[in-house]
């Protein structure tokens, strides 16, 4: 199978991460102008058709369309395999039935339990799988394509017995996690909805932002924030190993960007988390993202080429060979922008230069498997006012040449082993290395380049995790397991000093993997059901770093009360605690005499006690209406040791962490809220969802002032809806539609007498967010059509963010040239189009 994939997506994703901007705020407006100025150029050129480029690869579409063959019967296959969720062994002998079709269809599982069903007609179908003494589960509106299989994963729910051959029954919820110690805060996500929900742009942290208690920094990045959190509270978690920021652009120590790495079409369902999390998951604060690679066809090749304005991609999997089950599944992207920059004039000398790789390759082995992995991404920008001669780059600050790059990989080998139908355990080796910098050299009057700020950061790690997993019983489950992270690092930062006239280091400081950090992360947790309507789901999670010396215990509990069919009560507590980023732990403080001195080395954990109370009324077997609240209180939070408002609870605000030298653990915080979900699966065509959160989210400096935080928006209401119109067996037309109502950022007022001496932007650190921008508001609307012949799939889509062209302001900046200070505004009316062809 081949996939042509020719997209014409104006969009602000494809740009850059300015990654230490709290060394230069002004770079953050130099962001706005160079974006909108970009998707002008794009628009123009597609909408007058002035690249011959573009105009082939329409023509090549029609081609492709006009040629393809329609008068055999569009069938295909859907195949999968049937697992205990707890245990992950095969269960032989289930039934799986194709719903809402005459004759009836079905079939049962073999002796490893793996099903096949052949010659399906295309479009949406419904299957439900079924095992004596589980809960069944149904799988609604799957998608159904002349060109690709379907491969299902099945993991079923054993019904807990009572008493002698006594067994209470109940359909598996489809709100359900992955993850069974899941009780409070979590859900499960398809890879299906990061394209569904308009605005999602099939990005997995966009997706999660229409999720109850989530809510985005701005909508130039993925950064999410979780009940007020700081987005640099996040864990991302991708084949059961730690990974750093997934995004191109990325600073180390943040979690989001404007491009992100992963591939949704790799992913198979895969759990996020909101707080209260299990005890399997340590280092980290707000949420988890704990995400799972799909296996590559292990029957049958398939092939993948995508070009689109956001990346030009090649993907392949299939088996390694027809006689065994082995598979590989491998994508390639790289910046589309990068090569049409030789065709398009953008403007600016700040083209977008990045590309990304993902693998699996999936082998069987006796009573087990072996699993290999990995992720990696480059990206560069380069701004040089210094090549543009006479005229001034748009983009880029009169006299000013800025470069910035990243690059990060994460690869990993697992090993699982089925030791018996109750007991299996995993063992993991991973490898990680994340690097990047800026530099900005200001040009004098001949334009000739002088250094200003020189910042590079590496950090690599080797990791070995690993957990044993026994299902006891219907009743009583427990895992236990471990993770080590030995860290080096490489950290040099220098800035222009004026009394010198030289760079002064600010962070210099390196170990290798022999001589660095070491991370211990073991845990223990167990499920254990009383009876079918009352569950608890203790545990606990232990963290030492050993650069402090620092240790922390944490208990963590969850308690699950059925009511009864439709209706659940939960409740859930955690203590969760996250270190600091390197660049924070060795940042350093310059001494009278010049020297180096490394102030915050001896910082502990900060830490998170996180209470979550629950309900969820299934009102039907699609429907559900959840209901949580939540109280966090944090403390051992870094502040300055002089009196100041600054607190690490406000990283991400800006772009870069922001720490400050000289800091202590003394600061606290607190975050409280109610959130209420509505929502419709998808079921005969129609999904919706809608969610309201309100928080409060405070904190206190080492001046003892309790302020709102930088996340503080006290209110976020999101209502997303879809419908698909069944056209006939070969096509559909659907149409979905978002709308985001949420609170004003929360800014510090600009000190203007204190801007006009510096002429540049100075703030009044006295009043830090005291003052709120305008209610946020973003309408976003999406409407496709899907056409199968025989052999091909086609699909056409148009979106529409912000289609009521609303400004919403994202920061303000003091302007030197007009004495004035000005706002930055976030995505204005924002179209895109994409076409796609498989074949």
């Amino acid at each position: 199978m081949i996939t042509i994939y020719i997209e014409l997506k104006f969009t602000t994703d494809i740009l850059f991460h300015p990654q230490i901007c709290n060394f230069h705020p002004s770079f953050s407006a130099l962001c706005r102008k160079f974006i909108s100025h970009l998707l002008m150029k794009l628009q123009f050129c597609i909408i007058n058709q002035t690249s011959k480029t573009m105009k082939q690869l329409f023509f090549l579409a029609i081609i492709l369309f006009s040629c393809a063959g329609i008068r055999a019967q569009q069938v295909q296959t859907i195949r999968g395999h049937v697992i205990d969720k707890e245990s992950k062994t095969p269960l032989p002998g289930a039934n799986v039935v194709l719903l809402e079709v005459q004759p009836l269809t079905g079939t049962v599982t073999d002796n490893d339990g793996n099903f096949r069903l052949d010659k399906i007609a295309i479009g949406r179908q419904s299957i439900q799988v079924s095992y004596m003494g589980y809960k069944p589960a149904t799988f609604q509106g799957i998608i159904v394509n002349s060109v690709k299989e379907v491969v299902l994963e099945v993991e079923l729910e054993e019904n807990v017995i009572m008493g002698s051959g006594v067994v209470i029954t109940a359909q598996a919820r489809k709100d359900a996690t992955r993850n069974q110690m899941a009780v409070v805060s979590a859900r499960t996500f398809t890879v299906e909805e990061t394209e569904k929900y308009a605005g999602s742009r099939g990005d997995v942290a966009r997706m999660a932002m229409n999720y109850a208690g989530v809510s985005s920094a701005n909508d130039q990045r993925n950064d999410i924030i979780i009940r007020g959190n700081s987005p640099g509270g996040l864990l991302w978690r991708l084949e059961d190993i730690d990974i750093p920021n997934p995004n191109h652009f990325a600073e180390g120590g943040t979690t989001g960007g404007p491009v992100g790495m992963l591939n949704n079409n790799l992913l198979q369902n895969s759990d996020f988390f909101t707080g209260a999390f299990p005890a399997e998951y340590g280092n980290a604060l707000s949420g988890v993202f704990d995400l799972k690679m799909r296996n590559g066809n292990n029957q049958k090749h398939e092939r993948l080429f995508q070009v689109g304005f956001n990346g030009f991609e090649v993907g392949a999997e299939g088996p390694f060979s027809k006689k065994h089950e082995a598979s590989y599944l491998a994508s390639f992207r790289y910046s589309t922008l990068e090569l049409m920059s030789g065709l398009i004039n953008m403007g600016t000398t700040g083209i977008p230069k990045y590309k990304d790789i993902s693998f699996k390759l999936n082998f069987p082995v006796n009573k087990g498997r072996i699993t290999v992995f990995g992720l990696g991404g480059d990206s560069q920008i380069s701004m040089l006012d210094s090549k543009n001669g006479d005229e001034q780059d748009l983009y880029s600050d009169e006299g000013q040449d800025l470069v910035n790059r990243s690059r990060m990989g994460a690869t990993g080998i697992s090993y699982t082993r089925f030791v018996n139908e109750h007991t299996y355990y995993k063992l993991i080796l991973s490898g990680i290395y994340q690097e990047g910098g800026t530099t900005i050299d200001t040009l004098d009057l001949n334009a000739a380049p002088h250094s200003y700020l020189d910042h590079n950061y590496a950090d690599f790690r080797i990791s070995i995790s690993g957990f044993v997993h026994k299902k006891y019983n219907s009743h009583f489950s427990a895992r236990a397991g471990f993770l080590i992270d030995r860290m080096g690092y490489d950290l040099l930062s220098k800035i222009y000093d004026n009394e010198t006239n030289t760079l002064r280091p600010l962070i210099e400081d390196s170990k290798s993997l022999g001589d660095g950090v070491t991370l211990y992360q073991p845990y223990a947790q167990a499920t254990y059901h009383f009876n079918e309507k009352l569950s608890i789901v203790p545990g606990v999670h232990f963290s030492y770093l050993d650069l402090t010396g620092d240790a922390s215990v944490e208990p963590r509990l969850g308690i699950n009360w059925q009511l009864n069919t439709k209706q659940k009560f939960s409740f859930g507590y955690g203590l969760h605690s996250r270190t600091q980023a390197l660049s924070t732990y060795f940042l350093g403080t310059q001494m009278d005499d010049g020297s180096l001195i490394e102030t915050n080395t001896d910082l502990g954990f900060t830490k998170s006690n996180q209470f979550v109370l629950g309900y969820n009324n299934s009102i039907t077997e699609n429907t559900r209406i959840k209901v949580e609240g939540y109280y966090q209180s944090l403390y051992d939070v870094p502040v300055e040791q002089r009196s100041s408002s600054f607190s690490m609870l406000n990283q991400g605000a800006g772009w870069g962490v922001g720490a400050q030298d000289s800091l202590t653990n003394t600061g606290t915080g607190s975050n409280y809220g109610l959130e209420l979900t509505a929502e419709r699966f998808f079921y005969k065509n129609f999904y919706y969802l809608a969610t309201l959160s309100l928080f409060v989210s405070n904190y206190k400096g080492s001046d003892g002032i309790e302020r709102n935080t930088a996340f503080n928006g006290n209110y976020v209401v999101n209502i997303l809806f879809g419908k698909e119109f069944t056209i006939n067996s070969k096509s559909a037309f659907n149409i979905d539609f978002k709308m985001t109502y949420a609170g004003g950022k929360r800014y510090t007022p600009i000190d203007m007498e204190a801007s006009q001496a510096a002429g540049a932007t100075k703030y009044d650190e006295s009043k830090a967010f005291s003052e709120q921008f305008d209610p946020f508001f973003k309408a976003d609307i999406k409407f496709g059509y899907r056409l199968n012949w025989r052999k091909v799939s086609q699909e056409w889509v148009f979106y529409i963010e912000n289609f009521t062209n609303h400004t919403n302001v994202l920061m303000q900046t003091y302007s030197p040239s007009k004495n004035e200070i000005t706002n930055i505004n976030q995505l204005g009316f924002f179209p895109m189009m994409q076409y796609r062809i498989h074949f």
